[in-house]
This record gives C-alpha cells, sequence and structure tokens, in this order.
C-alpha cells in the first residue's frame, strides 16, 4: 500500500518532524530507495525542446506537473498524463523546470533541466562524457570502457557513473595468460573525473573475475563500491588499502603464477567511499580460495568464476551479495556495510549438509527477485534460487535437465495478476530452453534444443501481441510455450524506448522494434561513431532509467575516449515511476555487470494489458534514515487503527519553512477522503483538535516558530496517533 495514497484517503494528518526510533518494531519494511532529483531533460527537437522528467516512486500517482521556461509557466493546466512535454518553439539553450502540484499546493522547483542539443536520427538524443583513458599497460595492453554502473555518489539526487577499464590483454578463466591491471573510474555526467581505484596485480582481467557493486550501502545518502580486491590495490586517493586483514598485506607481492592465474595470496572484499574513492573497510573475501581443484579442475579456471549481486535480504535495506564458483561447488556469501563495517549476514555452500544438489545449479550471472511474496529478496543463481535467509529455495537438479549451468537468465513478473515471478533460462551442455516459477524448482514448460544455446530472452515485445514471449533459437514461443512464430532479428538485451510498454531489442549498438506478426524489424536507432562491448557479447557499458521519464537511456564506447548516453526522443502515452524507485530494477542496474551482462527487469508486471495505475512501491527514500541509528529525520510516520499499522509520510509535505497539515472538513470525523489543505499554521488554530497530543511540534507559520502541543496522545476522529521524540530534537 502506497502510504501517501493510505494516508490521503483515510486519515486526518498533522505533519510533524521526528519520529521515535523504538516504533521501528511496529513497521512494516519498506525498502529504503535514493533520494532522487527530477531528472529533468530537455533535448532539442526542430525548433523546441521535448521535456522529460521523473515521477518519483514515492509520489501520488495522480501528481501534476508544471512546466516553466526562464520561470514564464507553460503549462496552466497541470500535467496529469506522461511525464514527458514538447515546447515547440524555444530559443537554443532555454532553461527549464518542472514543479509538482497536489490539492492545489506546488513542490520545491526542480533543478534546471540537462540540455542535450544534440540528436541522431528521429528517435534519440545524446551527450558525451569525457573520460580518462589510462596509458597502455607496462605487459602492452591498451584500454577500453568496458562495464559501466550509476549510483549517486555525491548526494545530490543525480546518477555519477563508475566505469570498469579493460586491458586489451584481458582473458576467459580458461585461457592462460598474464593481464594488465583493472581501473574503476566515477565520473559525473558532467564528465568531472571524481577518482580512480586501480585493483593491482593480483586482481586478474577479465569477465568473471571482477564484479563492483554500485551502491548505499549504508544508508549516508550517497553510494558506495563493494569490490573483491588484493595486494596491490589501491583506493581512489592513491594510497594501498590498509584496513582489517589488509593491514598486513605485502602490497608489493606479486602472486600470478607462469601462466598469469592467481591461485594463492590473499583474498579481500573492500568497500570504497563514491565520493572520494576511499577504501572505508575491507575484510577476508568469503569463501576462500581453498584447494583449487575441488572446484572443478586444477589450472584455475573455475575456482574463479565470480559473480555479485545487491539484494534486500531483511527487506528494508540493501545488502550484498557475492559468489564464487558455480560449474560445481557454489557459495555465496552476504555482507552488510553498515555502522563503518562489513559483516557477514550469512553464507551458503553447497558443500554443507542438505545443500549438495545445489552444485553445479549456477549462472554465469545473478539475478534478484522476490520469489516467494514474503518482502525479501532472494538470490537467483540460474537454476537455483537462494532464500533471503540463506537458505536453499529451490533448484532444477530433480528435473528432465538436472544440468542447471546456462549463460543467460531472465527474471520478471511475467504472468498477469500473478504474485510470483518467473525464471527464463537456456541451457548448456544438452540444450533446452526452459520457464519456471521463481518459488519452483519445476518446470512450467521445458523445451529440449539437442545444443548449447548460450542466449535468449524473455520480454513483451509487441503490443500487438499481448504478453511474454521467449527465445532461445530459431522459434518464438508465448507464455503457454506454443511456438508461435520464428525468432526476432537479436537475442541479447530489451529496452524500452519507443514509449510502448513492450520492449525493443537491443543488440550491439543498434534499436530495433519487433513485428511478431509480420516477422520483421524496424530500425529506431543506430549509434553511429560508437560501439558495444565484450566482443561477441555485444552489450552496452550500460542499460538503465537515468533520467527522465520511466524509459531507459542507454550508454556506449565512443572511440575509447567518451561515453555517449542516449535518450529517446518518442512520445509515450504512459506515466509510470522512475524505475529506479523499484528496488528490484535498481539491484539489477547493480548486477548488470556481472560476468555475462544481462537486461535488467522491473519487481512487476509491465506490459501492455497491465492495468493503471501501477501497483504501488512499499518504499521509502533513503534520506529518511540517519545511517547510524536508524531514526527518521524527515517525514512522520502515522499510526492508522483501522488498519493496525504504520505509514510514513515522505517530505513532499514540508513547503519551505511551513508545514502542511492536514484535517477533517468542518465536522467530519469520520474516515473521509474529503480533506482540506492548511498550507499555514495560525497561533492556536487547532489547539482544539488537537489538544490531547504527546510530543506534537506544530511549525506556526506567523510566528516562525514551533507551538508544542503537550498532553496524552493525540486522535483527530479516526485519524491518526502520532508520536515525536521530547523537545530536545527540535532546533
Amino acid at each position: 500500500m502506497h502510504p501517501f495514497i493510505s494516508v490521503r484517503q483515510a486519515l486526518s494528518v498533522a505533519l510533524l518532524l521526528y519520529f521515535i526510533p523504538p516504533f521501528q518494531g511496529y513497521l512494516n519494511a519498506q525498502m529504503i530507495v535514493e533520494d532522487l532529483d527530477r531528472g529533468l531533460v530537455a533535448i532539442r527537437q526542430g525548433e523546441g525542446y521535448l521535456l522529460s522528467w521523473r515521477h518519483l516512486g514515492t509520489e501520488p500517482y495522480d501528481t501534476g506537473y508544471q512546466v516553466y521556461r526562464e520561470s514564464q509557466l507553460l503549462t496552466p493546466d497541470p500535467l496529469t498524463g506522461p511525464t514527458q512535454y514538447l515546447d515547440p518553439i524555444a530559443p537554443l539553450n532555454s532553461s527549464y523546470t518542472v514543479r509538482s502540484i497536489n490539492f492545489g499546493q506546488l513542490g520545491a522547483e526542480s533543478k534546471p533541466a540537462r540540455l542535450i542539443n544534440q540528436v541522431q536520427g528521429d528517435h534519440a538524443g545524446y551527450f558525451d562524457i569525457p573520460l580518462q583513458r589510462p596509458v597502455t599497460g607496462p605487459l602492452g595492453g591498451s584500454y577500453t570502457p568496458n562495464d559501466a554502473s550509476a549510483g549517486d555518489l555525491t548526494g545530490d539526487g543525480q546518477y555519477e557513473i563508475v566505469l570498469m577499464w579493460e586491458p586489451s590483454n584481458a582473458k576467459d578463466n580458461s585461457q592462460s595468460g598474464h593481464t594488465d591491471v583493472v581501473y574503476l573510474d566515477a565520473y559525473t555526467l558532467d564528465g568531472v573525473h571524481l577518482w580512480r581505484i586501480d585493483l593491482g596485480p593480483n586482481i586478474r582481467a577479465g569477465a568473471h573475475y571482477t564484479q563492483f557493486m554500485v551502491y548505499d550501502f549504508n544508508g549516508n545518502g550517497r553510494a558506495e563500491i563493494m569490490v573483491k580486491t588484493a595486494p596491490g590495490t589501491r583506493a581512489g586517493d592513491g594510497a594501498f588499502i590498509q584496513k582489517g586483514p589488509a593491514a598486513s598485506a605485502n602490497h608489493g607481492m606479486d602472486y600470478r603464477n607462469s601462466g598469469g592465474y592467481i591461485l594463492q595470496g590473499p583474498e579481500y572484499l573492500t568497500v570504497f567511499d563514491g565520493l572520494t574513492g576511499e577504501e572505508l573497510d575491507t575484510a577476508e573475501y568469503i569463501p576462500v580460495r581453498g584447494l583449487v581443484s575441488s572446484w572443478g579442475d586444477n589450472y584455475g579456471n573455475r575456482v574463479d568464476r565470480f559473480n555479485a549481486a545487491v539484494a534486500y535480504l531483511d527487506g528494508e535495506r540493501p545488502s550484498a551479495v557475492f559468489q564464487r564458483g558455480y560449474y560445481t561447488r557454489m557459495v555465496l556469501a552476504a555482507w552488510d556495510y553498515r555502522d563503518g563495517a562489513l559483516t557477514n549476514r550469512w553464507t551458503f555452500d553447497s558443500n554443507d549438509p542438505g545443500n549438495s544438489s545445489y552444485a553445479g545449479q549456477g549462472n554465469h550471472q545473478l539475478s534478484v527477485v522476490d520469489a516467494n511474496n514474503d518482502g525479501r529478496h532472494d538470490i537467483v543463481t540460474g537454476a537455483a534460487v537462494i532464500g533471503s535467509d540463506g537458505t536453499g529455495m529451490n533448484n532444477v537438479s530433480q528435473t528432465i535437465n538436472p544440468d542447471g549451468h546456462g549463460d543467460a537468465l531472465h527474471v520478471a513478473h511475467m504472468v498477469k495478476d500473478d504474485p510470483i515471478p518467473y525464471i527464463f533460462m537456456p541451457f548448456e551442455g544438452a540444450g533446452g530452453l526452459a520457464l519456471r516459477p521463481a518459488n519452483s524448482g519445476q518446470y512450467f514448460w521445458y523445451h529440449e534444443q539437442g545444443q548449447d544455446r548460450g542466449r535468449g530472452v524473455a520480454a513483451e515485445i509487441d503490443p500487438e501481441r499481448p504478453g511474454f514471449h521467449f527465445w532461445a533459437g530459431p522459434t518464438l514461443y508465448d507464455l503457454a510455450g506454443n511456438a508461435v512464430g520464428t525468432r526476432p532479428n537479436s537475442t541479447n538485451h530489451v529496452i524500452w524506448w519507443n514509449g510502448e510498454l513492450s520492449r525493443e531489442l537491443l543488440n550491439s549498438n543498434t534499436i530495433d522494434q519487433w513485428s511478431i506478426v509480420s516477422g520483421s524489424a524496424t530500425r529506431l536507432l543506430t549509434a553511429q561513431g560508437t560501439s558495444s562491448i565484450n566482443g561477441t557479447k555485444a552489450n552496452p557499458n550500460l542499460q538503465a532509467d537515468l533520467f527522465g521519464d520511466w524509459r531507459e537511456e542507454v550508454i556506449f564506447n565512443r572511440n575509447n575516449t567518451h561515453l555517449r548516453v542516449y535518450t529517446s526522443t518518442m512520445p509515450t502515452s504512459y506515466r509510470l515511476p522512475t524505475l529506479m524507485h523499484d528496488p528490484v530494477y535498481r539491484v539489477a542496474i547493480a548486477w548488470q555487470n556481472s560476468s555475462y551482462n544481462q537486461p535488467p527487469h522491473p519487481g512487476y508486471y509491465i506490459a501492455t494489458d497491465m492495468d493503471f495505475p501501477p501497483p504501488a512501491l512499499n518504499i521509502r527514500l533513503l534520506k529518511s534514515v540517519e545511517p547510524d541509528d536508524g531514526r527518521v529525520r524527515i517525514g512522520p510516520w502515522l499510526w492508522v487503527p483501522e488498519l493496525d499499522n504504520f505509514f510514513y509520510v515522505d517530505s513532499a509535505f514540508v513547503s519551505g519553512s511551513g508545514i502542511w497539515v492536514y484535517a477533517p472538513q468542518s465536522g467530519n470525523s469520520d474516515l473521509s477522503p474529503e480533506i482540506e489543505l492548511k498550507t499555514q499554521i495560525q497561533t492556536g488554530a487547532f489547539l482544539g483538535r488537537l489538544s490531547r497530543a504527546q510530543g506534537a511540534w506544530m511549525f506556526a507559520h506567523d510566528l516562525q516558530s514551533f507551538i508544542y502541543l503537550p498532553l496524552g496522545s493525540y486522535q483527530a476522529g479516526k485519524g491518526a496517533w502520532v508520536f515525536v521524540p521530547d523537545n530536545s530534537l527540535i532546533d
């Protein structure tokens, strides 16, 4: 249930400033998401600009928006449809802002729009992020911008980019040979280089060795970077890592053997500050390498197959999960970074008693979803699901294809009105492709292929044929597993681009719209002058909803000197909250760089036949949490007796120095949605109604100070019970 809607429909509410920590125990967990800004962009279209901005996941679905150019109101009637507006005639480099409006009250003015004056074709605008390319390494490796991730590193509500530089002598685990080092860089969207982390000679370069998780793990409003490290790793400030076990590291030691493999020496997990790149904490990597041959070979291939993801394992705050091994032994370790320290939440090991059926049930990637609808994230390794508590939930070892390894994985809500997500994957070995519910190891359907299927896709791709479709070979299947046509012209990523609720095909540096009926594609974008990454995998550096409306941006490499960011200029008729406020989608952006990159999917059903409004997201803003003690700083939590629960109201209610107060219409003490907005609290205006308040501080606008309502506990009619700390917390 969306907290704003619940309060709006059910309560008479007084907005207060603080909330007592002891009431945490009574709250339904809400996943904490980033405090993003409006993400407003203005893309040159003809003689004017197309504007696009975020509808936040914490806002009422029917929020209106007003658009301004140079402080002139362009939309006297608030926009309540898609968060997009065309200003047909406007001077070049015009300045735009947007303000939300609810109950006649204007929200804060957005930051000025990011101007995008370059377009490609009829369907895309773009801008470049200049890069600082590393010099050629001592072993001759020249550097290419590889996987990227996004996080709010600076705490300003906008995303920055964390980029991995891969040398040209990078190796697959099956290949011997020495590699040059791997670098991680951070850039703002304007091209400001924030820092560079040098992972050092004891981290081998290659697709399976380095997965870097970019997320705000400690709730301080800025994202951190969590990644596997070793002796020789230098933080973004140039210093060798030195915390925890790294304090005794021999940073001058090169642990590579004659084949270039690193099969001895310490292994660490390190958290770096997203703003500065400085080391925050380091722990021993779990699991330890141990006997190399116990992982499936004796030369160092399978022991160093890694994956990683971010997941809300407790249903409220993000954790990281790092995996070692999937061909035979498979181990996953969950980590929290809170209160300045890395701690191991749990470890799952297929070698432990009762877990033997999970051996070999892993892919070249992970996915994260709430598999059993309990409000907590679970880890999908491919053919297995590990529960949020670190215990095995299910795997396919007892099915028609017990060899559970594959190269592609799609986990999404694929069946309308079904709260359980589904898992689609093709298999190596004898091949085959299968669909199964995430809470079961039994297939919904399975098709033998007779050969290795290294790629596969699940998505709705044609609004004329609603519902998910699947392919991993020459045949296209519908949700029931029936053959319905030939496969589309690519089997790679899918992306929301053209404004429909179905997705388009993203392959290499092109985007196509596929028609199942005609069996043909329409080209929407060829990103000229750019290239994809990861060889034949032909991935973008990143696809994500970075700004603007709910559709996704895509980033490609331009000449190894720039990242080029593309955004759609196609119109849409739909309003959805920013995908980055959907926790399943948001963590998918974090795990996208893990081994064989896969496209992100949301945590609810998005397709042509979906219902509107979309389901409310069970989230609250990151800024409401103090990083160390968990005390809510902004908002209040409101107790609803009839619903037997608390609900959070975010800072959208705060306007300047005043506070918005909801009260029932005169004489109405029922739980009526009919409410009257009071934007200025006059002295004593509500003292009669609120005379039984406990710890209630109200801002008296006319007095420019707070009024304390000291008595008992407060209930307005059948309204909200509100509790706040004592006056020591009021400035």
